[in-house]
């Protein structure tokens, strides 16, 4: 998590009944500002890495199929990881 967390609690020193009780709970950013949105909400879908399609190799060494298989799967987890990445640096939980 880029910077640190702070979480700020205001007490409503009365109520009718006598008692206290919380007013409100807030997440902010290290710096006193809120999220751009509340992290707590699902604010965009992600999908998760497809499916292995490589094999383990079947000699010492690999053959090119199953290299390029093995390619294919790392690509894909690699845009899968960038597009998560993209979507929390947006939300205001990371930064670059």
């Amino acid at each position: 998590m880029a910077g640190e967390l702070v979480q700020q609690l205001v007490v409503v020193s009365k109520n009718k009944d006598n008692s206290t009780g919380v007013g409100y709970v807030a997440l902010l950013k290290a710096d006193g500002t809120p999220f751009a949105t509340d992290p707590f909400v699902k604010a965009a879908a992600q999908t998760d890495v497809g499916a292995v399609t490589s094999v383990v190799a079947a000699g010492a060494t690999p053959t090119k199929a199953e290299y390029d298989a093995l390619r294919v799967d790392a690509l894909a987890t690699r845009t899968v990881l960038n597009s998560l990445l993209a979507k929390l640096r947006t939300a205001g939980i990371i930064t670059t």
